[in-house]
């Protein structure tokens, strides 16, 4: 993963550790443990609305990471194309948007377009035009042009996903341009959001929202982990009521919302180790096991439960992500490299490497199935993958304009989702060998997106400095379920 001032490097010599059964059994030896510090949990309760001044802007934050490219802000380029008329708009058009108001002609985002001097449709074609994908090596996009997989498009009048509701209650938002997995949902009515260093529960039924976990530190309280006053979250990961935050310092926090309880680390004291992904996952014992993945190429295997450190493995470059198959026996890696790597969970053994990817990898995915798994990479491409057959992917699946930051399979196994860093998710169907996409397009950065598990809402995080948001679709209907051999 990019520093936030220089181009990254990888960590030369280095080697997975190979210790055996480190996930089932603990290890005596102080010095491979990480501290744990138990900390008091900050459970908010209230409403949070628009009005908090919470917009999603990092401008006043010292902190806030330099991206190398321009953030997608609408108000800015609004107030460019559309003069100071259109801009007040802005501040008339806040509220939330309905599936029947969308159906009736209002923009799902609630953006003024009949107040604007361009179409939505001229400016979406403004957008991919001028839009930059960053990448950290030279490659042609026409190397991709040749190995893509055809895609046919879902038909407008049968879509797998309609839109449903767009709250601005809820400012979505992120601080590392490549981290992307700020948004989860644990049920179709309840999804948990990144704003501004609060995870943040939007209860879609009631339309309420409420911080849950707030890691902001100053006068207004928030979990104060020990030399912590202030963690600035990168990355989250929230499920079966646990609700936890890694930040720029490698710092980790867990919350049992169960019970209040919350305990957190640091995993790493070196400069380096920003924390890019958290996963959860049952191991072959029944151990609920957190795995982070770090930016000073480790993995680090936790005891959900008492934040213990069950295992390191090395990588030879920057850790983006990591992710347990459902079996808890096999684990995608993917980093600062063009290769994604199979692993045994137990022994962090090397047991295949993928190739085909041009650059490098932020995000990776397994079916239920237990054998197919996906990867997505700043060469715009998600590639699908066999761990039976891993000669060849069975898929290339190409995005529109940037890196793929984001991967979700539903939990029923029929759909894949792949956020692009702005404007485009890509929602693949698995019923047709995930050939088959309908692509849901808004406009901002996209700081998540989440699958409930009953797979009947996929929610999106929007982050824009004026149209921050989530934004809600439901299932349109129950097609076959996927068979993927």
């Amino acid at each position: 993963m990019a520093d936030s001032e220089d181009e990254p490097e990888g960590a030369p010599g280095a080697e997975e550790d190979a210790r055996t059964g480190l996930i089932d059994a603990y290890s005596d030896d102080d010095d491979e443990r990480d501290e744990v510090i138990s900390v008091t949990a900050t459970i908010i309760d209230g409403d949070m609305s628009a009005e908090d001044g919470n917009d999603g802007s990092d401008d006043d934050d010292p902190d806030a990471e330099a991206c190398p490219w321009s953030y997608l802000d609408l108000r800015r380029d609004f107030y460019a194309e559309g003069g100071v008329g259109a801009a007040l708009s802005f501040h008339e058009s806040h509220g939330d948007t309905t599936a029947a108001q969308a159906k009736a002609g209002r923009d799902i985002q609630g953006i003024p377009w009949d107040r604007l001097q361009f179409t939505r449709e001229q400016y979406r074609a403004k957008r991919v035009q001028e839009y930059k994908n960053y990448a950290n090596l030279e490659f042609s996009p026409a190397d991709l042009d040749g190995v893509c997989t055809p895609l046919e498009k879902c038909p407008a009048r049968a879509p797998y996903f309609e839109f449903a509701h767009n709250t601005r209650a809820v400012r979505s938002n992120f601080v590392h341009f490549q981290l992307r997995n700020l948004v989860w949902a644990t049920s179709k009515h309840d999804a948990y959001v990144m704003s501004e260093n609060r995870v943040v529960h939007w209860n879609a039924a009631t339309r309420r929202a409420t911080p849950v976990l707030d890691l902001d530190g100053g006068v207004s309280g928030g979990v104060m982990a020990g030399d912590f006053p202030r963690i600035q979250v990168s990355t989250t990961r929230v499920k079966d009521g646990i609700v936890a935050a890694g930040g720029f310092a490698g710092e980790l926090v867990v919350l049992d919302t169960n019970t209040g309880a919350s305990r957190s680390t640091r995993v790493t004291q070196d400069d380096n180790g920003i924390t890019n992904a958290i996963e959860i996952f049952s191991a072959r014992s029944g151990r609920e096991i957190l795995v982070s993945s770090n930016n000073d190429a480790m993995t680090r295997f936790y005891d959900v439960e008492t934040m213990r450190c069950l295992a390191k493995h090395k990588y030879p470059w920057a850790v983006n992500y990591a992710t347990a198959s459902h079996c808890g026996r096999h684990m995608v890696v993917v980093g600062d490299s063009t290769e994604a790597w199979l692993v045994d969970v137990s022994t962090g053994r090397r047991m295949a490497v993928m190739e085909g990817h041009l650059d490098f990898s932020f995000a990776a995915a397994w079916h239920p199935n237990g054998c197919v798994f996906a990867t997505g990479n700043q060469d715009t491409t998600t590639r699908l993958w066999d761990a039976r057959y891993l000669g060849q992917s069975l898929a290339v699946l190409r995005g529109n304009m940037g890196a793929i930051r984001s991967l979700r399979f539903s939990d029923d196994g029929r759909f894949l989702a792949a956020a692009e860093p702005a404007d485009f998710v890509h929602v693949y169907d698995g019923a047709a060998g995930f050939t088959n996409v309908q692509t849901m397009d808004h406009f901002g950065e996209t700081a998540g997106i989440g699958f409930s598990p009953d797979c009947e809402t996929l929610f999106v995080g929007v982050a824009d400095l004026t149209y921050g948001s989530v934004l809600e679709y439901t299932r349109a209907g129950h097609g076959a379920a996927a068979v993927v051999v």
